[in-house]
């Protein structure tokens, strides 16, 4: 009898440590699931956070890249500066002064950008435009070149706009630009799943067109103010000189038109005589008679006399 409850105690010991067993192993496997969810969601979080965290990266970079600004202001020596000049010139040799101007441009590796000129080749007065840009370095000695040749300046302007503030701050958000786009090149090889990659590539694509865009704002800025642009208004002045010939014509129609000037002049007394004449006959008539009269009277006085 003793056997036979030792053996039940047995078995009932038995069957309890096999139920622990299978609990532990349940729980081992429940927390193995959780485990391998946890970091499946982790690695998703992580795939998944360069896109949905990207304005957080360009916000991140945003604030160090204002205070570069600040500094890159203070020690900056290289301002950017863009000049432009607008200059009212007149001439009285229209086809040498062009020439001239394309070739001091030339010679300070400046280049036309473009020009158009009015009644060319023909007799009247010619008028052009030109545009010119000369390297930033030798804008006032292009300037004073004009200023001391034979052209006549009817108007003059230059002005400067300092843009070095504008160009710093598009080479600081640049910089930032491409430290977002390194880490979302990361990403990309790190990412598991088509999905997470589509969302990396579109938000890449963005940084690299705002990349782009920044980028030709630079070259934009850096262009302009290495190179100054200067308008040029040319207006000719035409100086007649007469030849032999057309001095010869001129001599002959100046004593044409004295020789009418003196006929009118005669004409002109004759007409005034004869008005007076005719006009005044009947005054002129009776002094002629009171005159013969008193003629007479005085000569008959005479020869009685003698």
């Amino acid at each position: 009898m003793k056997k036979i409850i030792s053996i039940l105690m047995l078995i009932v010991f038995l069957s309890a440590c096999s139920n622990d067993a299978d609990d532990s192993s349940y729980e081992s496997a429940d927390s193995d699931i959780a485990t391998s969810e946890e970091s499946s969601q982790s690695g998703m979080s992580t795939n998944n956070s360069p896109a949905e965290n990207k304005v957080e990266m360009e916000q991140a970079e945003e604030k160090p890249a204002s205070e570069d600004n600040e500094e890159s202001l203070e020690n900056i020596e290289d301002r950017k500066i863009i000049h432009n000049a607008q200059l009212h010139l007149e001439t009285e040799t229209f086809d040498e002064t062009i020439d001239f101007l394309e070739t001091e441009t030339a010679n300070y590796d400046g280049y036309v950008v473009n020009s158009n000129y009015s009644n060319h080749g023909e007799e009247t007065e010619r008028f052009g435009r030109m545009t010119v840009r000369i390297p930033d370095d030798h804008f006032q000695d292009f300037i004073a070149i004009v200023e001391n040749g034979d052209l006549k300046i009817l108007n003059k302007s230059v002005s400067g706009e300092d843009v070095t503030e504008q160009y710093v701050d598009l080479t600081s958000r640049l910089k930032s630009k491409k430290v977002v786009e390194e880490r979302l090149l990361a990403f990309i090889e790190e990412a598991e799943k088509t999905e997470d990659l589509l969302k990396i590539s579109d938000d890449l694509a963005d940084v690299q067109e705002d990349m782009e865009q920044l980028t030709g704002k630079i070259n934009y800025l850096e262009n302009q103010s290495d190179y100054a642009t200067i308008d040029i208004e040319l207006t000719e002045r035409r100086v007649d000189m007469p030849s032999v010939q057309d001095e010869s014509l001129s001599t002959w129609e100046k004593t044409k038109d004295q020789f009418l000037k003196s006929i009118q002049v005669i004409l002109s007394i004759a007409s005034g005589l004869f008005v007076f004449l005719v006009g005044n006959a009947p005054i002129i008539i009776l002094f002629l008679i009171i005159g013969f009269t008193f003629y007479f009277i005085i000569r008959h006085t005479t020869k009685s006399r003698d």
